[in-house]
């Protein structure tokens, strides 16, 4: 059985990757699906696909699960949300079910037939992608402390602190039309 986690992972940390242990737990492999790949450079989403994948590429190989039961793959959002479902299915490899805690999510794929698995969460307040770019915004360095090294050590890599505080604090918003 083949399991699908979703998320855009801005960035990807410690209660993503608790998650990936739990589905590897439950199926033989796993796809891991970067949404919104399109976007990068935003307030919601400072990192591009390329970094993300990487980001958890790493993180995965870092703690030890075998490269063999999972892929990482970067999927654009899509706006016809009535066919989101059939993108899904068209846009990646073969899965059976997918692991999400959005209720939302949960019935748009559920309407559609899918199998949906309502994860155990990891202290999602605190595991929580905004709070931790608010915190990397902020200058807190415990941020570190809520994301894999392999993460911390890619944001720190590529200026991801500067990248994050010069767009929040910008008033440049390139999707205001």
């Amino acid at each position: 059985m083949r399991g699908l986690i979703m998320g855009r992972f801005q960035p990807f940390h410690l209660g993503h990757l608790e998650l990936v242990r739990q589905a590897l737990g439950e199926c033989d492999d796993l796809i891991v699906a970067v949404t919104s790949s399109q976007f990068n450079y935003l307030k919601e989403d400072p990192f591009t696909a390329g970094e993300r994948i990487e980001m958890i590429h790493n993180s995965l190989d870092e703690a030890g699960m075998s490269a063999s039961r999972w892929m990482v793959l970067g999927i654009e959002n899509q706006h016809n949300v009535a066919t989101w479902a059939s993108y899904l299915r068209a846009a990646l490899p073969r899965f059976d079910r997918i692991y999400s805690g959005n209720p939302y999510v949960a019935m748009l794929l559920a309407d559609s037939a899918m199998s949906v698995v309502q994860p155990k969460f990891l202290d999602r307040a605190r595991f929580n992608a905004t709070r931790i770019r608010k915190m990397i915004s902020d200058g807190e360095e415990a941020w570190q402390e809520m994301v894999p090294a392999a993460v911390a050590r890619m944001i720190e890599s590529i200026h991801g602190e500067h990248r994050i505080r010069t767009i929040l604090g910008s008033d440049t918003d390139p999707t205001d039309h």
